[in-house]
């Protein structure tokens, strides 16, 4: 009985090594992803400051004002070219006549009649 009871010990002790190990080296790898994940954080950060830098250079007010004065034909707004919205001349509004199929109803007239 001590035999038996002796050699299930060493076995479960053999059994328990080997798994302390495997844990180990699971740990050690994981640990070396974590540590590649960071340095591809710091990675990122850094090129997004560089954006960053880069962004608020070229967006200056002073530079946009150059780049708009040169290559767009836009200028100040006079009080003249302001108009009333009655003044645009908007298209009429398409009604059902005897020239269109007498079969045709308007998308306006279903919606209006609720049909």
């Amino acid at each position: 009985m001590t035999r038996l009871s002796t050699l299930v010990w060493m076995l479960s002790i053999v059994v328990a090594a080997f798994l302390l190990y495997q844990v180990k080296y699971d740990v050690q790898r994981v640990r070396g992803e974590i540590a590649k994940v960071a340095r591809q954080l710091q990675q990122e950060r850094e090129s997004l400051d560089v954006v960053s830098a880069e962004w608020a250079y070229l967006s200056r007010p002073q530079r946009l004002q150059v780049l708009a004065q040169r290559h767009l034909a836009a200028e100040n707004l006079m009080v003249h070219q302001v108009a009333d919205v009655q003044a645009i001349g908007f298209p009429k509004r398409l009604e059902a006549s005897s020239e269109l199929d007498p079969s045709y109803t308007p998308a306006s007239a279903l919606v209006e009649g609720g049909q």
